[in-house]
């Protein structure tokens, strides 16, 4: 499973979530929403298949924790890429966190 972090970019408006479904849903996917609490939310996508864990601050997303099913995860990021963009958020590579940052690689 690859992971995805979405954030708002810098000087990015307050988003509410219904941003983000219609972001996604504008490029063609089936897109279901589940409130598991008030400050948490899924996004959930069926093809290609990936759901997304949205931090609430009150009616507005803070981040977004997208997992990618799959081995070929291009498709899906392709499409998150274009939500993100139109509504003036970012992606980032989740960090695996395995690895210890202060470890020599040479060593």
């Amino acid at each position: 499973m690859t992971e995805l972090l979405a954030l708002p970019a810098r000087e990015t408006a307050p988003t509410l979530l219904s941003a983000w479904t219609e972001a996604l849903q504008g490029q063609g996917l089936d897109v279901s929403v589940t409130r598991e609490s008030p400050g948490v939310s899924w996004i959930e996508v069926g093809r290609p298949p990936m759901r997304g864990y949205v931090v609430m601050d009150g009616l507005h997303v803070e981040a977004i924790n997208f997992e990618l099913a799959g081995g070929d995860t291009s498709r899906a990021r392709s499409l998150l890429q274009a939500a993100a963009s139109a509504i003036a958020w970012e992606l980032h590579e989740d960090e695996d966190g395995n690895e210890d940052e202060d470890s020599d690689p040479d060593a």
